[in-house]
């Protein structure tokens, strides 16, 4: 064999290794995945894609190929990807899939053990997994549990976590979410401080802490030093999410006004460090001077702070741009109007997808 053959050997079989951490996909049919799991001991995972599915997209880029998603799923499965309306039409017939992205599990033998549609956060999307393979957490065996006095952290988080994903499914029901909210809430309200610090009850912080002023963050933002140095970082990161998401509630309206509210979670943000770049200081300066009722001199700002914002905290203010100015007469309307007009020359595709929206809502009662 010439060294030219050898290195193109050597490169084929490492091309062949998964990424380190990532998801697995492997490149076997059907059959043969199913071959795989059963030498294996484990289940197949299909993912059930389309070349034009964003949130597929979204799904590969960002969750599959984490570490925490990865270590989890290549210890349960074997991995394929099945573009539905290619080479996997006949197999996406078969499971009746007609959403994407869809993701399926099966045993060695193609009997179906869990269906799921749509991305999800990678935390989230591990946590469902898990719990549709756990005979215990069904629906009826949750209830049940719960119903009975259980409080286990495990339990909780699975039951509140299936509670908001059906409302979800439900296309905007908000029961099962207002349930889970009210679940997770209560759930806290009886732990010990010791409990509340818990790595295990983590999921309470990420997943429900409603706003900056819930009860849940008030002990969180109090106690922020007192959790376990492991999980700080990420702990941290969250904290500052919700943070960022009071702001831009405020910046586009969605959050009225109400003076002693902002002004604690503007002193709060800069105390606690998340603004030290001051990339929120055009943010505060928008608010204060909307909240002043002068729109020709918000509209003068507006134009002075767009190039300073971040991307996303600029997109979550012009998606609720038009409410910004409700009550406002034609002339203002119109020039709020015609200021979003001006950006659109220069905006991204994504961007485009609100703005004409926010522009008929200005436009639209002034004919």
């Amino acid at each position: 064999m010439t060294k030219k053959q050898i290195t193109m050997y050597l490169l084929a079989a490492l091309l062949a290794l998964p990424v380190w951490g990532q998801t697995n996909f492997r490149s076997l049919t059907y059959d043969e995945a199913l071959e795989a799991a059963k030498s294996e001991g484990k289940l197949v995972f299909m993912d059930f894609y389309t070349d034009w599915c964003g949130p597929c997209k979204l799904m590969m880029r960002d969750v599959f190929p984490l570490k925490s998603v990865g270590d989890y799923m290549n210890a349960h499965f074997v991995c394929i990807k099945v573009n539905a309306e290619k080479t996997g039409k006949d197999l996406a017939a078969r499971y009746g899939v007609k959403a994407y992205p869809t993701f399926l599990a099966v045993d060695g033998e193609g009997k179906v053990l869990f269906t799921k549609i749509g991305k999800q956060p990678a935390d989230e999307f591990i946590a469902e997994i898990d719990r549709l393979l756990d005979s215990d957490r069904t629906p009826e065996r949750m209830k049940a549990r719960y119903e009975s006095g259980e409080r286990t952290p495990q339990l909780i988080s699975s039951y509140a976590l299936y509670l908001t994903n059906q409302s979800k499914e439900r296309g905007g029901d908000r029961d099962g979410a207002r349930k889970a909210d009210e679940m997770v809430h209560d759930y806290f309200s009886h732990l010990t401080e010791a409990e509340r610090l818990s790595p295990d009850n983590l999921f309470v912080y990420k997943t429900y802490a409603r706003s900056t002023s819930d009860s849940i963050t008030r002990f969180w933002v109090t106690h922020r030093e007192a959790f376990d140095a492991s999980v700080k970082p990420e702990m941290e990161k969250a904290l500052a999410a919700l943070y960022k998401t009071d702001i831009c509630e405020y910046l586009s309206g969605a959050t009225v006004y109400d003076a002693a509210a902002y002004e604690t979670l503007k002193k709060e943000t800069n105390a606690l460090g998340f603004n030290v770049s001051k990339q929120y200081d055009p943010c505060f300066r928008l608010i204060e001077c909307h909240a002043c009722g002068d729109m020709e001199a918000y509209l003068a700002l507006c134009k002075e702070e767009y190039p300073k914002m971040e991307d996303d905290v600029r997109n979550a203010w012009l998606n609720g741009f038009g409410r910004l100015f409700e009550g406002q007469d034609k002339s203002v309307r119109l020039k709020a109007s015609k200021f979003l007009r001006s950006l659109l020359p220069g905006m991204e595709v994504y961007e485009l997808m609100f703005i004409p929206s926010q522009i008929m809502l200005l436009e639209g009662n002034v004919h």
